[in-house]
């Protein structure tokens, strides 16, 4: 059985940063340990990069709910997963952990993980995305362009480059983001001198990236393109749309060089905002969403396939948008937006309350080739 374990400090939830020991072992196999370093929460002015508009967080469940219908309602070609793509365990017995729109996510009882335990061919869920301009409508929002590059990417990439230069003493020299999205992530690093390069299956978000800072994302397919090594490899909310994660994780330790980092950001399913959502009534407009996201991570089966594939956790960040989510979700049953504005104030607070105690949505994890 695979089992991970942390030794942290009774005081870790007081300060920014602490260090952590994690321990895996499995099979039978000698216990491995990790030293992480570990950071939670992550300031962001949700309301000002989202807004809060009731009728518009409906439109887009009904516009998720009506594609989930297509891909999996009746008549639908659908196969069920017969192993975990994380860890391989059998999911036979596999339990379901909640359903959204009336498709199951079941949870592997091996490493914890989530994803949806009947679903379409890759192929299915690649064209639904590649070619749907409102799946990408976040990330081509000219609008929010300045206020995503402080508040999301300068923090995220503040925080790699940190990371990079306290192994290596020296900053990135180049950036591959796959899942690049409106090409954010790679303009803040080209802002800095770095050479990048991205990928990206959305055809609006290609688009966008070119329009908006001239960046050229490929559209192939990462996982057989060829390329020179690459000082810094990042998924961010990549791993979550993919048929076999594992097999991302494996093309990046390729495509790294020998001193590289790779960088894996994705959703947390043992969090507040996903226990919110799977609640009857809840109106789901992010997070789990399986016309998009057909797998929801634990820190156990997240590790598991980074490990299994050469690679070793040395830093991870733990913050969220739970608390915005259940005040949205109380707002919306309550039909009253002037709830939310209401308890928006306590959004914060909350949040920070929830990242220390790991019940948040999100993680963020860096991690070394194990040469």
């Amino acid at each position: 059985m695979t089992q991970w374990h942390r030794h942290s400090p009774f005081s870790a939830d007081h300060g920014r940063e602490w260090e952590e020991r994690w321990e895996y072992s499995a099979d039978g196999n000698a216990r491995r340990s990790f030293d992480v370093r570990v950071r939670a929460g992550k300031p962001l002015d949700v309301l000002k990069l989202k807004g809060v508009d009731l009728g518009e967080v409906r439109d887009y469940a009904a516009f998720l709910e009506s594609t989930s219908a297509r891909l999996y309602g009746a008549g639908a070609d659908i196969h069920r997963l017969q192993d975990c793509p994380l860890c391989h365990a059998s999911l036979d017995d596999a339990a379901a952990e909640l359903a959204v729109f009336g498709v199951p996510y079941v949870r592997c009882g091996r490493c914890g993980h989530v994803g949806v335990g009947a679903r379409p061919q890759p192929e299915v869920l690649d064209a639904i995305f590649a070619e749907s301009e409102t799946h990408s409508s976040a990330y081509v929002d000219r609008s929010a362009i300045e206020t995503r590059m402080t508040q999301i990417i300068a923090p995220k990439l503040d925080w790699c480059t940190e990371h990079f230069q306290g192994r290596n003493r020296r900053q990135p020299r180049s950036v591959l983001d796959v899942g690049a999205g409106g090409g954010h992530f790679l303009a803040g690093a080209m802002r800095r001198g770095m050479a990048v390069e991205g990928f990206e299956k959305s055809r609006a978000s290609r688009a966008f990236a070119r329009e908006a800072f001239d960046l050229e994302l490929r559209e192939d397919d990462f996982l057989s393109a060829g390329g020179t090594p690459v000082d810094l490899i990042t998924f961010w909310g990549l791993l979550e749309y993919v048929a076999q994660p594992r097999d991302f994780i494996a093309a990046a330790l390729r495509r790294l060089t020998f001193d590289g980092m790779l960088v894996v950001e994705v959703p947390r399913v043992d969090s507040l905002g996903t226990l919110v959502q799977g609640m009857e009534g809840a109106v789901v407009a992010r997070h789990m969403d399986p016309t998009t996201h057909v797998n929801g991570f634990t820190d156990a089966s997240l590790c598991t396939a980074l490990v299994e594939e050469g690679f070793i956790p040395v830093a991870a960040w733990y913050f969220g948008m739970d608390a915005y989510e259940t005040c949205v979700q109380a707002a919306l049953r309550a039909n009253d937006p002037g709830l939310f504005e209401v308890l928006a104030d306590f959004i914060p607070v909350i949040q920070q309350a929830l990242d220390r105690g790991r019940q948040c949505d999100d993680i963020i994890i860096a991690a070394v080739p194990a040469r």
